[in-house]
């Protein structure tokens, strides 16, 4: 949860470092936001109130998953956002190892593993061996002043939030504009469609002047 909370804190940046619309972002139209809010809702209970461990490869990691499927579904009701479909590989980057080893293996560092905060719980768990996909778990160590462990999917995740903040607080009208500008002023600087003879109209006009 640290690392969305600070990408979603970079996300939020991302208008004021690049002048863009709070007022747009606030207003972009999106589908089905109950889906995003019941995930997320359910993650952090199992997050803040997990249930006994006895539950945890039953109904603990039955809650996980139904988390990601709604945080997954919002995320392709929305693809039509642009960078929608980036914070949709990331999630579905980490579901895909959540659901293969039953939680989120995590490469603790050895000075880590006494302390309280990496212990398992539903959704991580110390890496075991012959677990599966490795490379997409939680690998990318952080030290201070975070102390956390990322995955690759942390990462697209987070490009794909601030990719999404970008777009909506941009005015859609000026970058229409934008590109138009940007056509005429090639097509002013093209040259001169050319004859069949191979000479340009005004060659032609110059050379009948001429003779």
């Amino acid at each position: 949860m640290l690392a969305l909370g600070i990408a979603l804190l970079v996300a939020l940046l991302v208008p004021l470092l690049t002048r863009g619309s709070y007022k747009r972002l606030l207003g972009t139209k999106v589908r089905w936001g109950w889906l995003l809010a019941a995930g997320l809702a359910i993650q952090i209970g199992l997050e803040f109130a997990s249930p006994p461990r006895r539950y945890w490869h039953n109904l603990g990691f039955g809650l996980l998953v139904a988390s990601y499927v709604l945080v997954l579904a919002f995320c392709a009701r929305n693809v039509v956002l642009r960078g929608m479909s980036i914070v949709l590989i990331g999630i579905a980057c980490n579901a895909l190892v959540i659901v293969l080893n039953q939680g989120m293996p995590v490469k603790i560092p050895p000075e880590w593993r006494n302390q309280t905060w990496t212990e398992a719980n539903v959704k991580h768990h110390p890496q075991q061996p012959g677990e599966r996909l490795l490379v997409l778990s939680d690998i990318i160590v952080v030290r201070h002043p975070f102390d956390t462990v990322l995955s690759y999917g942390d990462l697209i995740l987070a490009v794909g939030l601030c990719d999404v903040a970008y777009n909506a607080s941009r005015d859609p009208q000026r970058r229409r504009k934008k590109v138009r500008r940007a056509l005429a002023a090639q097509a002013a600087a093209a040259p001169p469609p050319a004859n069949g003879n191979g000479t340009t109209p005004s060659s032609a006009r110059h050379s009948e002047t001429t003779v």
